[in-house]
């Protein structure tokens, strides 16, 4: 969808949600970044793409070693794409070392990939590979997970998290299609997620096609950035803007977008869109993250 086209969506679906309009700028502002959210869902497939082209030239697995690249690559297993998808959401891609963590818990030092099947026979002896080295040194998390502990062992250290998911491993590697709403809330329980990795983890699953629905809800509920956003829109619209009132805009909205537009990853889309439309609602700021 163009800028143009993403402006008379949002501008039906705030005059038929709310009853009112905002301003041509905030609206043009809110369009953009609601662009680029989907951009940022549509470049899954072209990860897609190049995992297809990998797998019929027997691409080694270093080359395509792009966590969503990787786990879409039909030559291995759903667990360890599953795993993959684990690990990339824990790390997270950082401005300053981008997937160093990643890459360092995924290959050994030839290149080679630690598949999912090692780690299920000889747990650890993977957790004493990594143990002999300097694990985190020069690396940094992602802006989602700035929070999390950089520490190998313990009770906030990776390890924890690590042994708790191989051993549930089935329970993050479904045969048949599930709800979103459910692998979101049995991905909590991993060790150090909690509800923002958990939704990014769910999300993940769903663009590379692990067998999870699209999400039916914003999930806005527990996030400061699309609230805040929210409040916006209904103080620009002359509406109540009572948190109540917030939340039922997240499930208006939603309702509207999936009845009236083919965005896939509606929910995601929104919530991104509406979390950096409320940092600045007269500027446009392209955000990558």
């Amino acid at each position: 969808m163009t800028i143009d086209e993403l402006e008379v969506l949002w501008s039906k679906a705030i005059s038929e949600v709310l009853g009112e309009q905002i301003g041509g700028n905030e609206l043009n502002i809110l369009s953009r970044q609601t662009f680029d959210s989907i951009r940022r869902v549509q470049i899954y497939e072209t990860y897609r793409l190049r995992a297809q082209r990998a797998v019929q030239v027997k691409e080694t697995f270093i080359h395509t070693s792009n966590p969503f690249v990787l786990a879409q690559r039909s030559d291995l297993s759903i667990s360890n794409r599953t795993w993959i998808v684990y690990l990339a959401t824990y790390f997270g891609k950082s401005n300053k070392s981008h997937w160093e963590l990643f890459n360092r818990a995924s290959f050994r030092q030839d290149q080679t990939l630690i598949k999912i099947e090692e780690i299920l026979a000889e747990l650890d002896n993977y957790f004493n590979y990594l143990l002999s080295f300097e694990f985190f040194e020069g690396c940094s998390f992602s802006n989602h997970r700035k929070y999390t502990a950089k520490k190998l062992t313990g009770y906030k250290g990776l390890f924890r998290s690590m042994e708790y998911f191989v051993n549930h491993i089935n329970s993050y590697s479904p045969d048949n299609e599930i709800e979103f709403h459910d692998m979101y809330l049995t991905s909590q329980k991993i060790p150090n997620f909690g509800r923002l990795g958990g939704f990014d983890f769910t999300s993940a699953l769903v663009k590379c096609r692990l067998n999870v629905k699209e999400p039916m809800s914003m999930y806005a509920n527990h996030s400061t950035g699309p609230l805040d956003g929210l409040k916006l829109l209904l103080k620009f619209t002359n509406n109540n803007t009572s948190k109540a009132s917030q939340i039922q805009l997240s499930l208006d909205l939603m309702d509207w977008f999936i009845n009236n537009s083919k965005i896939f990853m509606a929910g995601q889309v929104l919530e991104d869109a509406i979390c950096n439309w409320q940092k600045n609602t007269s500027r446009y700021i392209r955000y990558t993250g």
